[in-house]
């Protein structure tokens, strides 16, 4: 099983590097410095090797987040906790290659799909009860339709942030949550 997890982290390493389409089984073999036939042992296709990669980098970046959430659960502001998700995101999304994206979407659709179903958990589960626990604290406007919210969160990610990876080339991690997250968070306190 430790071989396995070090097979998929290296994958993973690779694949948001080059992308999942240019990186081969042969790649990821001579990387680990194995046989191709042992890959193969391991994993049935190069498309449960990208699903399995691509597990791995959703589940740890769940992992940053839920442990922060546990640690900050008394946290008397819960713009603090949604500022931290997408900081994680973000530093995440950083890290991976325009083509890791364009690949997995094209290519992998059901790796895809994945981190679709990610992003819509983290967004609609943690995202979302932040923003109630917000309201209910009285910290929000009261016209303020936290649906909407999330879902134009969910729209500066998908639809302006992955599309356009020159955002990541031209300003800092700190930059993009600042106006992407921090400024639209201002305008809806109270």
């Amino acid at each position: 099983m430790q071989k396995k997890t070090e097979y998929i982290e290296q994958a993973l390493l690779l694949f948001s590097k080059y992308g999942c389409k240019r990186v081969g089984m042969d790649d990821v073999a001579e990387t680990l410095g194995i046989s191709k036939k042992t890959l193969y042992e391991v994993f049935e296709n190069k498309n449960n090797l990208v699903q399995e990669s691509v597990s791995l980098l959703l589940n740890r970046t769940h992992d940053k987040i839920s442990r922060f959430i546990q640690i900050s659960d008394q946290e008397p502001n819960p713009f603090n906790n949604i500022i931290h998700i997408y900081n994680v995101g973000l530093k995440e999304l950083r890290n991976l290659s325009p083509t890791f994206f364009y690949s997995l979407k094209k290519y992998y659709p059901q790796s895809y799909i994945l981190y679709e179903n990610f992003t819509q958990a983290v967004v609609w589960t943690y995202v979302l009860d932040l923003l109630e626990v917000a309201k209910n604290k009285g910290l929000l406007k009261d016209n303020i339709n936290l649906k909407l919210i999330c879902e134009l969160f969910l729209i500066r990610i998908n639809e302006v942030i992955l599309p356009n990876r020159d955002f990541f080339d031209s300003y800092s991690t700190e930059e993009l949550l600042e106006h992407l997250i921090m400024v639209p968070l201002h305008g809806i306190k109270k």
